[in-house]
């Protein structure tokens, strides 16, 4: 199914753009509608300088069914939900139409505002395609307009042929034209406007209405990375990146002496640098110099005694409290220190050894060869390690408190079935220590413990049940290894977080055809809850950081973070096919639902 979205920017004596955007086949219509009344809300809260908001006199969103035109439905409310859903086999038409009375907007700064605008959405939405013509020089005098087709044929129409012109796409590897526009970096104008848009998204997104809202704080910190990049001499760039990994060595060496644990930790409290070295036998010297990274980091801040003469003081920040011993994200630290750090250090002998290919795993990856055991899988050192098993269990948590475990997923059948007595609604593959199904538990009373499967290794199972957590009474805990062997038969559902990650795309088949094989019911479905990556070879720009480095990181342990387009060809190879996919709003995860083919 397509959707389409036109904007329409009509201003006398400025310029008129359209921007076409095309929801990809196979995308769910609500899906569409959400997108719609994104962009909606983009022109309603940015800026076109950077500095004044856009007016927008008059701002209305159009939704309609394509076809015979027989159904039409205003705004975003449940009944066009209803009407979409209704009627999947016809395409959803939108049209957000907005008229614009931009006095003080150029061309350029309006046409840079629409290239930012379809650069954020494809981001956002990895199956939303967009064109767009590059620069144009507008001449401000009659009415002029860039019609954008969305079959992938940009055309120019204007009244007069002075007052548009089109400049010459980028392209992609495959030779075709880009969704957006290469960087212009001989257009300083083009440049500072995105600066100024950049700025803008900062602070819309760090206003006292946003605090609370974590998907914000994210935005704002994505757009200070690019803003900083933009902006910082590209020497800078490079001694930077050892400066930051000085700061990752002095958290490693805190964390060894236990630093961070002999500073107190209770409101308003601090210790001089003097004590602190006393407390971990070290030179108040050496104190001083490894802290230093960390209070210009702001990790630790500094307290100086001038003007009072005092002694200098070191005392906790927000962040520094989470890498107290015990803390999930003490345990993440260790975890990425050796997975990344370390490892970073083997690679280039690594991949001269088994050829520049991905690992295949389950054994010799860059972990296990680390190690000096190429011969084990990640999991089998982990085993042979107390500590690190410990802080990997540990550091799981913290990665499951980052990204949503519920409010994705469309619940409604599922709690059906708990309703109508299902005897087995909820299979949680590889479910560890059963964190994941509290979790579901809690959100959604409906559905009862003794209804919900916990399978994982034997030593998991048995660490589980020793832990007899009253919260998860009732569930059964099941041995099982996803490697080898099949779930349960008959469930309705088969839930896998970050699951398939760990695994290269070989190792992702066999997990999901020995799932397939429990799927005795054509109702029952598999759901893969991950990070859904950017597809590099259709998405205009590159992933954000952290999506980027979290695929990089899985790289040590043979894993990878996936796009869409590979989890339908790691499904379609295991007998199965996508059937859904449900998109956290403030962060890359998603859950992706699977059904037999």
């Amino acid at each position: 199914m397509a959707a389409h979205l036109l904007n329409d920017c009509a201003v006398p004596n400025h310029v008129e753009l359209t921007t076409g955007f095309a929801l990809s086949s196979g995308s769910d219509a609500v899906e569409g509608c959400e997108i719609v009344q994104e962009i909606d809300d983009y022109f309603a809260t940015s800026t076109i300088d950077g500095r004044s908001p856009v007016p927008l006199p008059d701002t209305r969103l159009v939704l309609r069914l394509g076809g015979d035109g027989e159904r039409d439905a205003h705004g975003m409310s449940d009944g066009q939900t209803k009407a979409v859903q209704e009627d999947e086999t016809r395409p959803l038409m939108a049209t957000p139409q907005t008229t614009m009375d931009l006095n003080e907007a150029t061309g350029p700064e309006l046409g840079h505002r629409h290239s930012t605008l379809l650069t954020e959405m494809t981001h956002r939405h990895p199956k939303l395609e967009a064109k767009w013509d590059s620069d144009f020089s507008p001449v401000p005098r009659n009415k002029s307009s860039s019609n954008i087709d969305l079959a992938g044929t940009s055309k120019m129409r204007h009244s007069d042929s002075e007052e548009l012109v089109p400049k010459a796409n980028g392209s992609n590897a495959n030779g075709n034209c880009s969704s957006i526009p290469s960087p212009n970096f001989a257009n300083p104008a083009s440049d500072q406007n995105r600066l100024l848009h950049l700025a803008d998204v900062i602070t819309r997104n760090i206003s006292p209405q946003a605090a609370a809202d974590d998907g914000r704080g994210i935005r704002a910190a994505n757009a200070a990375l690019e803003l900083a990049a933009a902006v910082r001499p590209p020497t800078d760039t490079v001694m930077g990146w050892f400066a930051t990994m000085s700061v990752i060595s002095a958290v490693r060496l805190f964390m060894h002496w236990k630093a961070f644990d002999m500073i107190p930790s209770g409101e308003g409290e601090s210790i001089t640098y003097a004590a602190l070295a006393e407390r971990v036998s070290a030179e108040e010297g050496l104190v001083v110099r490894v802290a230093s990274m960390l209070t210009s980091s702001h990790v630790l801040a500094h307290h100086s005694g001038f003007p009072d003469d005092q002694a200098p003081r070191l005392s906790h920040t927000p962040t520094s409290l989470l890498l107290l011993s015990g803390q999930s994200m003490a345990a993440m630290f260790s975890l990425m220190y050796t997975n990344v750090v370390q490892v970073s250090s083997v690679l280039p002998e690594y991949f001269d050894c088994y050829g520049r290919t991905e690992p295949l795993g389950p054994a010799h990856i860059p972990t296990s060869y680390l190690a000096g055991q190429p011969e084990e899988p990640y999991f089998a050192l982990l085993k042979k390690d107390e500590a690190a098993l410990r802080d990997f269990n540990l550091a799981m948590r913290i990665s499951s408190r980052r990204v949503p475990v519920t409010g994705m997923y469309d619940m409604s059948r599922v709690l059906q079935a708990a309703l109508d007595g299902r005897e087995t609604v909820w299979v949680d593959v590889g479910g560890g220590d059963g964190h994941t199904v509290k979790e579901f538990l809690k959100a959604y009373p409906g559905l009862k413990p003794e209804q919900c499967v916990v399978q994982d290794l034997e030593e998991v199972v048995v660490a589980a049940r020793e832990q007899d957590d009253e919260e998860l009474s009732g569930v059964r805990w099941m041995k099982m290894d996803f490697l080898h062997d099949a779930p349960l038969k008959g469930a309705l559902v088969y839930y896998l977080r970050h699951i398939l990650r760990d695994y290269s795309d070989a190792v992702a088949i066999t997990i999901l055809s020995n799932v397939a094989r429990a799927l005795t019911d054509p109702a029952s479905r598999v759901l893969i809850s991950e990070q859904l990556n950017p597809d590099v070879a259709s998405t205009a720009g590159p992933p954000p950081l952290y999506a980027a480095f979290k695929d990089f990181s899985m790289l040590s342990i043979g894993g990878k973070e996936r796009s869409l387009r590979q989890f339908e060809e790691v499904a379609g190879a295991a007998g199965l096919k996508v059937s859904g996919v449900f998109r956290d709003r403030a962060t890359p995860h998603a859950v992706v639902e699977l059904a037999l083919k």
